[in-house]
């Protein structure tokens, strides 16, 4: 069991995508972005721009309403699945094929969605067992009282910091279960997280600092990106529709892309530093 290094990390996580790289972007760029991309602009989202009033006063909300669900799951599928990919292509050094490997990637997406719907489903049964006494009177079509919602949101507050830091413990803990489970080619999640959890135990807290970091980092870079992005947008009192449609593309894709590639690319580092040995097989 090794202790990470957060510069060898780093070191691990740019060199990635070094001699596969058109692989990596038709995986990332062109499954996990563009292709969601269109499925969303197909689904209303011309529409929308082009005359909001009409779509809404026709039923069209309603009708993308239907449909929303349906493609946020298949949107996600395609986003992790592209993730599943690029870590298979960069493990591998390129000795899988890119459809094998996005066919993997594609299907070991769905088990990390079925646990995500378990997560959800728990963390929604502690909130109400945790606030259930404040929500009762209100689904019940009642007025809480005054002493009820100071409380709850006295609680609310006292527990949202420590769920963020347990939050942020957790991800350093699974942090692994991604390329894990590339690497060995599986789609049992379990066994993903067992190896996560084995290989992180020792740099849990330098992991964290390692995240905490990257967040500060991002969140700039993001603020800096979108200020670009929506400036150059209503620049001269607004643009017309089709100008809100290029850029809405434009903004997912000067976001959408670097995300990708450093949760790719972070992720397969921290895994490649923890390798057996520190220089094991992992990206040979």
């Amino acid at each position: 069991m090794n202790k990470i290094s957060i510069g060898q990390a780093w070191s691990y996580a740019t060199s990635f995508f070094t001699g596969q790289g058109v692989h990596h972007a038709i995986a990332l760029i062109g499954v996990g972005i563009v292709v969601p991309l269109i499925l969303q602009i197909a689904i209303g989202g011309g529409a929308v721009l082009s005359d909001p009033m009409s779509f809404a006063t026709d039923g069209g909300m309603m009708a993308m309403g239907a449909f929303a669900i349906l493609v946020g799951l298949l949107n996600y599928v395609l986003q992790t699945g592209s993730y599943f990919a690029s870590w298979r292509i960069g493990l591998t050094g390129g000795a899988e094929p890119l459809g094998a490997a996005l066919g993997y990637g594609l299907v070991a997406a769905l088990p990390l969605l079925l646990l995500g719907f378990a997560v959800v489903a728990v963390l929604g049964l502690v909130a109400f067992l945790v606030f259930g006494s404040a929500l009762a009177p209100m689904m019940m079509g009642e007025q809480p009282s005054q002493a009820a919602i100071a409380g709850t949101g006295m609680l609310l507050l006292l527990l949202m910091p420590l769920f963020f830091l347990f939050m942020l413990w957790l991800a350093a803990r699974l942090c692994c279960t991604g390329p894990a489970m590339a690497d060995r080619r599986t789609f049992n999640i379990f066994t993903g997280i067992g190896e996560s959890w084995r290989m992180t135990a020792a740099s849990q807290w330098k992991i964290i600092a390692y995240f905490i970091l990257l967040g500060v980092a991002v969140s700039v870079i993001a603020m800096i990106l979108t200020m670009i992005v929506g400036v150059s947008m209503f620049a001269g009192g607004g643009v017309p529709s089709g100008g809100a449609m290029v850029g809405i593309v434009a903004a997912t894709l000067l976001l959408g892309i670097p995300m990708a590639y450093l949760q790719v690319g972070v992720l397969a580092g921290i895994y490649r530093a923890l390798g057996q040995g520190g220089q094991g097989d992992v990206f040979a």
